[in-house]
């Protein structure tokens, strides 16, 4: 007669699963991880503080001839009619160009590399994804703008006045007012190419939609159309920023600061509410 003794039971130990309710302070999280991992993120960025100090310390030298350049002889510079403050935010156009670019990459980029199909399936609510990639793309712009901006003002002034040329105090008016501006131009720019990436899912075209309908085209406009068109083209997002920085205006009339914030902000919200309806009615 055999005895069979049993076995005892093995404990089975579950391993807890904690779940999160989706946020959209969590998917700005994720975004921000994103963008502050990528090394381009502060490739261009540092790009975009070195064209604005490096062109606006440039160009004030060649003001004063301290520096002589091909058409330059030392009397008084290609520079020196437009202002102390026009001459320091001389690279303003370059970084403008520039910092377009790096919003249409932000914008596009997940589309070419298909990385947008997990966004969206992490970020069930589709709206969630541009508003983190807007909040995201601002929390480095903004400050990359305001350094560039100060550093070239900064380092301009600091050439002029040690070359005893005309210079321009903050506390003098309106140049508060256009160095903040210059910044908060750099980031609606930015902006807009996130919003056209997004909407348009292609980094070139997005790119080519930012440089040419937005920052040449209506200048070309300007030159080209009657004068009766200024009252539309003053509407445009450069034209509008024009009235509270030192960017060129597409014809000759401009809005009021005040008016010109307003409209620049408008496109700004009106571009990301649009890449919002098309992620959202559409699949990726």
């Amino acid at each position: 007669m055999t005895t069979t003794l049993e076995r005892p039971a093995r404990a089975v130990h579950t391993a807890a699963t904690t779940t999160h309710r989706q946020t959209l302070g969590r998917a700005i999280r994720a975004e921000w991880i994103k963008i502050r991992t990528l090394r381009s993120t502060w490739i261009g960025m540092a790009s975009i503080v070195t064209i604005m100090i490096g062109f606006g310390a440039l160009a004030a030298a060649m003001s004063t001839g301290s520096v002589t350049g091909p058409q330059n002889g030392g009397g008084g510079g290609p520079f020196a009619g437009e202002g102390p403050l026009a001459t320091v935010l001389t690279g303003a156009n370059f970084a403008v160009l520039l910092i377009g670019v790096l919003g249409s990459l932000a914008g596009a980029r997940e589309y070419s590399s298909r990385m947008i199909t997990a966004t969206v399936a992490t970020v069930p609510r589709r709206w969630q994804v541009v508003i983190a990639k807007t909040v995201a793309l601002a929390a480095v712009v903004v400050p990359t703008a305001l350094v560039s901006v100060t550093g070239a003002y900064a380092a301009g002034m600091g050439i002029l006045s040690a070359n005893d040329s005309a210079t321009a105090a903050l506390t003098d008016d309106g140049v508060l007012t256009s160095l903040l501006g210059m910044a908060g131009y750099l980031t609606a720019i930015a902006l807009l190419g996130l919003g056209l990436g997004s909407m348009l899912r292609s980094v070139a075209g997005s790119i080519g939609t930012v440089v040419g309908g937005i920052l040449i085209l209506p200048t070309l406009a300007g030159a080209l159309l009657p004068d009766s068109w200024d009252k539309i083209l003053k509407f445009l997002p450069s034209s509008a920023a024009s009235s509270f920085t030192a960017v060129d205006t597409a014809g000759s009339s401009t809005l009021s600061a005040g008016a010109g914030v307003a409209v620049l902000a408008a496109w700004v919200v009106a571009v990301i509410a649009a890449a919002i309806l098309v992620i959202r009615a559409r699949d990726v």
